[in-house]
C-alpha cells in the first residue's frame, strides 16, 4: 500500500521525534487518552499535545482532559503500522 503525501509530510515535520510519534501511537491505539495518563509518560505532553491537535491528528474535549484520534489521525495511524521506522 503506498503512503500519501499527507502522511509522509506528517512523519517528516510533526512526526519526525520518537517521543511524540510514541505519544500520539498510544492515542490512536487506546482512541481516547485521558491527560493525566499522558503526562505519566511524557513531561511535555502539553507542548506535544497541542503540537498533534494543530495538526490535526487529534482534538481534545471541551475541559481539555480528554484527548482522541481524528480521522486523518487514524489514517496516519494506519500508514505508521505499515512502515518499518524504529
Amino acid at each position: 500500500m503506498a503512503i500519501d503525501t499527507l502522511t509522509v509530510t506528517l512523519l517528516t515535520t510533526v512526526l519526525g521525534s520518537p517521543g511524540i510519534r510514541k505519544l500520539f501511537t498510544s492515542i490512536a491505539k487506546s482512541r481516547i487518552a485521558e491527560l493525566t495518563s499522558l503526562k505519566k509518560d511524557n513531561p511535555d505532553a502539553d507542548e506535544v499535545l497541542t503540537v498533534l491537535q494543530g495538526a490535526d491528528l487529534i482534538g481534545a474535549d471541551r475541559l481539555g482532559e480528554k484527548f482522541y484520534v481524528t480521522a486523518r489521525g487514524l489514517k496516519v495511524a494506519r500508514d505508521l503500522e505499515n512502515l518499518p521506522l524504529s
